[in-house]
């Protein structure tokens, strides 16, 4: 009888805020920008807060945006909002590669290195490390 009564909280707690326990928040750091490795000398990185609330950089441009996380898979983020300064010719379209991901962006996977990679229904991705 108290298996039975202790299975819906053991359920529960391992459901505390959709995702969050697997996804978790904090900083990543990409790694690649669909396949491509990340231009010498930048550090793209997202920061996701409990509160919903994302914000980094895309390599020239500090951004911010909010997500959502659906269920243990899925997520979306809202408009992006970034400075708008210029930067070399490489890193401005790596950075414009990453906002698109971002923002298409559905899905997500937590492999077991602790590695995550954000996907957008077209199959782009960029992989991240914490």
């Amino acid at each position: 009888m108290r298996a039975f009564l202790l299975l819906p909280l053991l359920l529960a707690a391992g459901c505390a805020g959709p995702g969050l326990p697997r996804l978790g928040s904090g900083e990543f750091v990409a790694s690649d920008v669909n396949g491509v490795p990340i231009v010498g000398g930048t550090r793209l990185t997202l920061v996701l807060g409990e509160d919903g609330q994302a914000s980094g950089n895309g390599g020239c441009n500090s951004f911010t945006t909010t997500y959502r996380l659906q269920s243990q898979e899925r997520i979306d983020f809202g408009p992006i909002a970034s400075t708008r300064m210029a930067c070399a010719p490489d890193r401005m379209e790596q950075e414009t590669r990453y906002f698109a991901i971002l923002d298409a962006a559905g899905s997500y996977s937590v492999y077991g290195s602790g590695a995550v990679s954000i996907i957008a229904p077209d199959g782009r991705a960029i992989r991240f490390r914490r």
